[in-house]
This record gives structure tokens, sequence and C-alpha cells, in this order.
């Protein structure tokens, strides 16, 4: 069983699915706030201090990383069930490994891949803007408080990481249901925008089941970043059982 989720994170995530999608979100980040990298090299004056982290903070609480989210997320892995069942290459391996290594094995390597690859994204985006508006920064002004705007995206990364991971899992076990490789890319932004317009318009107060929500929790979170912690790992552990039913499923036919 080792083997198999060992197989599968190298799989999923040294791929180059993998390696453009890290990019595309750092990418994304920059040209959604291209007017506030255009005001920032314009500047006659100094930038002021840590300029960068906050460039990049407020990227991500913007509408464009959101936008694409759960589809990034789908793209390294998501398709592999699928994938294996129209080339054969499930009902050769499954017979190598168990059931249950070989189910773990795709739901690691969906949850790792799915989450990385934003993470990824959002530190590649920060070494870039790093790289670019540090030079221009000016120097932190006396008894002022460090931003640490690098320690905030570091403790976000966490949730940024779980979302990540559920919307490829639910791309993948929806996939593994319908048999097609194209849900495991249009399930998660459906469901992701079913919810959005259901919180949005409807349902104001369910907060647990926003997904913006679950990125930067507000003060209506009791226990704070534990809270949709604890809710997203729930749907991850729903459909990691959602896609071994539908595994076994198929392996009976086989």
């Amino acid at each position: 069983m080792r083997n198999a989720i060992t197989t599968a994170i190298r799989q999923s995530v040294f791929t180059v699915r993998f390696a453009l999608g890290a990019v595309f979100i750092a990418l994304l980040l920059f040209i959604s706030s291209m007017d506030a990298m255009t005001e920032a090299f314009r500047a006659e004056e100094p930038l002021e201090y840590s300029f960068h982290g906050k460039f990049i903070l407020e990227a991500l609480d913007g509408d464009a990383l959101t936008v694409c989210l759960p589809i990034v997320c789908a793209l390294p892995y998501a398709a592999s069930f699928v994938d294996d069942v129209k080339t054969g290459f499930l009902k050769l391996y499954i017979h190598r490994t168990s059931q249950r290594g070989y189910i773990l094995g795709k739901a690691a390597g969906c949850l790792i891949s799915g989450g990385a690859v934003i993470v990824l994204g959002l530190w590649l985006a920060y070494g870039l803007a790093a790289a670019l508006f540090a030079p221009l920064e000016g120097p932190l002004a006396p008894n002022a408080a460090d931003p640490e705007h690098a320690m905030t995206l570091l403790r976000n990364c966490g949730l940024i990481f779980l979302s990540g991971g559920f919307w490829s899992l639910f791309g993948l076990a929806m996939s593994a249901f319908m048999q097609s490789k194209y849900i495991a890319y249009a399930a998660p932004f459906i469901f992701y925008y079913v919810l959005i317009i259901l919180c949005e318009r409807y349902f104001t107060s369910l907060y647990v089941v926003y997904p913006k929500a679950w990125l930067s929790p507000g003060a209506e979170w009791a226990m704070g970043r534990w809270g949709p912690a604890l809710v997203i790992a729930e749907l991850i552990g729903l459909a990691v059982l959602s896609f071994g039913a539908a595994v076994r499923k198929r392996v009976q036919g086989l």
C-alpha cells in the first residue's frame, strides 16, 4: 500500500501539468493586480516597506484566484482514474496491489497535488514579487512594527492546501462515478459556484459551506482557522469514501 501511495504522489506532482498549474497561479496573481503593479513602477517615492508581501496578500484576496482555483487544483491528477480505466491499466494494476492501496494512492495523489499546486504557485508569486519590488522599497520606519506579510501567507497555506486538495478529490470522485475525464475538471468548478451562489444570494449566514470563507476565515468562525480546517477535512473524508465506493463498483465488473 505504501508503494501505491508513493507512486501516485510521484505521478501527480512530478508532471508538466503540475508545473504549469503552479506557474499559471503565479502569473494570475500578477495579471489580476496589474493596476497596483503599474502604480508601483510609476511611483517616484520609494515603496513602503514589505510592499511585495502586501501585493501578494491583496492579490490573494481578489476574485481572480477563486475563479480558477477549482479547475487548476483538478488538472494535475483528478482524471487519473478514468485514464486508468480507459487505457486498461486499472485491470493490470489492481491485481498487483490491494483495492485499498489503489484507492488511498489515488486519493493521496489528488490531495497532495491539488493543494500543493496552489501553495507552490503562491510562493512562486511571492518570490517574483520580492525580486521585482524589494529593490524599490524603502526601509522600515523607526518604531514601526514589521508587517510580517510572509508569516501571514504561511499561516494561510494550510487552509489553501486543504481547500485545493478537496476540489481535486471531488473531481476524482465525480469522474469515477460518471466515467468521464471532463467531469473531473467541470464538477469542481460547477459545485464551487453553486455553493458561492447559494451562500451569497440565498443563505448568507451559511458561511460553513462558503468556499471563499475557507480561505480567509472571519470572526464568525469561533475556532478561528481550525473551524474551516475541520469542515474541509470532513469533506475530504466524504470525497475519499465516495471515490472508494466508485472504484469497488468498477472493479467488480472487471
